[in-house]
């Protein structure tokens, strides 16, 4: 039977409304376009991101990272790895 643990790793999709986690790797295979955003938006290894709120019939989840706010869809945050925070 596998434990539910703090340090185990998932994507961003599986991050739960009001929970925070530090991303650990985000999957290269993207594209330089999609990477460059995410970028830009501060999502990078080692920030940590907390899911403000979850869309409806998996729509999309919203994010606070920083100072800003933004959404993304599913299968973008499903290739986004992260570790749970305490």
């Amino acid at each position: 039977m596998n434990q539910h643990n703090a340090n185990q790793t998932l994507t961003l999709w599986g991050l739960g409304k009001s929970q925070s986690a530090v991303v650990t790797r985000i999957d290269t295979g993207l594209g330089e376009q999609i990477t460059a955003r995410l970028a830009e938006m501060g999502l990078a290894d080692g920030r940590i991101v907390q899911c403000v709120r979850r869309g409806p019939l998996g729509g999309p989840m919203v994010l606070q990272l920083s100072g800003s706010v933004f959404a993304i869809e599913q299968d973008l945050a499903s290739r986004i790895q992260i570790s749970l925070q305490p």
